[in-house]
């Protein structure tokens, strides 16, 4: 029996867990890479992008075993298509992370100093989406284990809550940056402006994926 099949029969989510570690780390090695590049460190910024999609590798990878792992002959809980589809969307959470690491691999390019606090937040905010995310996958497994007892649901709703207002703040910072963006348009070359504006987008994507899969939490507890 596979290492993961044993998990599973255990628990349906402890294999998820062990994937939301890796998720976590590759959003807060790509937070180094961000402030490496914001403090001109930017060979240690490049360093830390490729640590980033190395990361991510190995987050696909432990997702791939997870799908192969789960086979329609596991009981659990929740549905397995449930589990599958969460598993998809915790995914792209790293997924987006590799996007923005892929951004700044592309351009060594100073930041103007009136994004750098923006961008900065926005880092740190996608931190906190990601380490939340780890946080719910473990708060539903408690509900499992404790039979989807009202108080560990509860918690869990919290912490979607959270995650949700994390992603509102990420939205808001973004705009926030586009504004920035565009009143320095006749400082900016149109390459400058759009490397900054993608970095953003991707950035902000960490978050919106981390929502996903908090309402994809939501889903298997109201069944």
């Amino acid at each position: 029996m596979q290492v993961w099949t044993r998990l599973f029969a255990k628990s349906p989510f402890k294999p998820l867990i062990k994937h939301a570690e890796v998720v976590v780390k590759t959003v807060e090695t790509l937070d180094k890479a961000i402030e490496a590049c914001c403090e001109g460190r930017y060979e240690e910024m490049r360093r830390l992008a490729i640590e980033v999609d190395e990361i991510e590798d190995m987050a696909d990878r432990i997702k791939e075993e997870l799908r192969d792992s789960l086979g329609p002959r596991l009981m659990m809980a929740v549905p397995r298509e449930d589990i599958l589809i969460y598993l998809h969307m915790q995914d792209k959470v790293a997924d987006s992370a590799e996007d923005t690491a892929k951004w700044l691999l592309v351009k060594t390019s100073k930041l103007p100093e009136e994004v750098k606090p923006l961008i900065l937040e926005m880092s740190g905010k996608s931190v906190e989406a990601a380490r939340e995310v780890h946080r719910a996958i473990i708060q539903m497994d408690r509900i499992i284990e404790s039979g989807f007892s009202d108080r560990e649901i509860e918690k869990a709703h919290e912490i979607i809550g959270n995650i949700e207002n994390i992603e509102k703040e990420v939205d808001e910072l973004d705009t926030k940056l586009m504004e920035v963006v565009f009143k320095q348009e006749e400082k900016l070359s149109w390459a400058e402006g759009l490397y900054i504006l993608n970095v953003a987008r991707t950035l902000s994507n960490i978050s919106d994926k981390a929502k996903d899969a908090a309402e994809r939490i939501r889903v298997m507890m109201s069944k």
